[in-house]
């Protein structure tokens, strides 16, 4: 279950019930159950369950399908509020929890994937609702510090290896350099103190 920074306080999108978020938790354990039985491998120990729920609010993210819902839990006998991440499910299901990637690069910048898990993309946190996209997809592999973003991914139509580097900038996505040869960026890598790769993408 994807759980995120602080969700706005506008008005919500739509309201998830504490039932229904006690069958997308259910759901959730279920499924990696059946993963774990299919690859012959024990079943996961699941995260502690609320004892109690309050209704969630939520809204709409910048990712299609993605809502952004603040929930109120009672977890090992404490309140506590959390921000998670769901997927409005195919052919009327309702909503899932959010299987994709949505991870912190460096700073305000992201590493968001579709709905689907796919289709992953570089891209700058304006807000808990909306990251712009600043590159991608593709992307094999990635780096930041407070200063770059490294980005490594495979163009299209023959999959050419090609790398860009990020220059950071606090109110906004910064600026793209690149495409470049591996020559090209070992160069600016040198000149510029870029900071290494330490992301690899297994599956895009």
């Amino acid at each position: 279950m994807a759980i995120a920074g602080a969700a706005g306080a506008a008005q919500p999108d739509f309201t998830l019930s504490p039932g229904q978020q006690a069958t997308i938790e259910k759901a959730a354990i279920a499924r990696e159950a059946a993963l774990a039985e299919a690859r012959r491998l024990p079943a996961p120990t699941p995260a502690p369950s609320p004892t109690e729920r309050k209704p969630a609010a939520c809204r709409m993210t910048s990712i299609p399908d993605v809502a952004l819902c603040r929930e109120k839990v009672r977890l090992q006998g404490k309140w506590v509020e959390r921000d998670v991440r769901y997927v409005r499910g195919a052919g009327g299901v309702g909503w899932l929890d959010f299987q994709g990637t949505y991870e912190i690069v460096a700073g305000r910048y992201r590493l968001a994937s579709d709905a689907r898990g796919e289709a992953l993309r570089l891209c700058w946190e304006r807000d808990a609702l909306t990251c712009d996209t600043v590159l991608g997809p593709r992307i094999d592999q990635y780096g930041g510090d407070e200063r770059y973003v490294v980005i490594a991914r495979r163009e299209l139509p023959d999959e050419t290896p090609r790398f860009y580097f990020v220059e950071a900038a606090k109110d906004g996505p910064g600026t793209v350099h690149g495409p470049l040869t591996a020559g090209g960026f070992a160069r600016e890598k040198l000149q510029l103190a870029l900071p290494e790769f330490d992301g690899i993408i297994v599956s895009r």
